[in-house]
C-alpha cells in the first residue's frame, strides 16, 4: 500500500503500525472461521492432536487444529510471521511473558487474537474437552523459535524449519 501526502513523501508498508498491518490478517482469519462446517474436517473425538492446512501460499497459510485436553504447545515464537488464531470450540489458554511471568489469555468460542512477528507465547487446552481452532500466518511460516522458562526469563531450545507443526 503505498499512500502520499501533500509534502510527496511515500510511505510503504513498512510504515504501517505493527496494529495495522494485522488487520487483513484478522479479516481473513475471520472469514474462514465463519465456516460453519470447519468442524467436520476433523475428528473432535480423537485423542491425539490433529492439524490440517486449509490453505498455503507464500503470503498466507491457515490451519485448522485440534486441543484435546491438557494438550499444550510449550513456549515458541512464529519466526518472521505474523499471526492470528480464532476459537471455534471450546476455550484456549494462550500465556505471553511480560515482566519474567507468564500472563493468560482466555479465548472462547468465537474470540480471535494477533501478534505481530517476535511474539512469544504458549497456548493450551486446560478444559476437559477437545477445542478447536483456526490460525493463520503471513507470511507463511518458515521457522518457529522453542523457548522453555527458567528462573524467571525464557531461554531458546531450539529452532524448527517449516514444515514441521505445532
Amino acid at each position: 500500500m503505498t499512500t502520499h501526502s501533500s509534502a510527496s513523501s511515500t510511505a510503504t508498508s513498512a510504515d504501517v503500525p505493527p496494529g495495522l498491518a494485522l488487520l487483513p490478517l484478522l479479516q481473513t482469519l475471520r472469514e474462514i472461521a465463519a465456516d460453519p462446517d470447519l468442524h467436520q474436517l476433523v475428528d473432535l473425538d480423537h485423542p491425539e492432536r490433529q492439524s490440517l492446512e486449509l490453505r498455503s501460499t507464500p503470503d498466507l497459510q491457515v490451519w485448522l487444529l485440534t486441543w484435546p485436553p491438557g494438550f499444550s504447545t510449550g513456549w515458541h515464537d512464529h519466526g518472521e510471521s505474523r499471526g492470528a488464531y480464532a476459537t471455534l470450540r471450546g476455550r484456549l489458554t494462550e500465556n505471553t511473558w511480560a515482566l519474567g511471568d507468564p500472563t493468560p489469555w482466555y479465548v472462547g468460542r468465537g474470540e480471535s487474537r494477533a501478534y505481530t512477528t517476535g511474539h512469544v507465547h504458549e497456548v493450551r487446552n486446560e478444559t476437559a474437552t477437545t477445542a478447536l481452532s483456526v490460525h493463520a500466518y503471513a507470511p507463511r511460516l518458515t521457522t518457529m523459535t522453542r523457548y522453555v522458562a527458567s528462573r524467571g526469563r525464557l531461554e531458546v531450545v531450539g529452532v524448527e524449519q517449516a514444515g514441521v507443526q505445532l
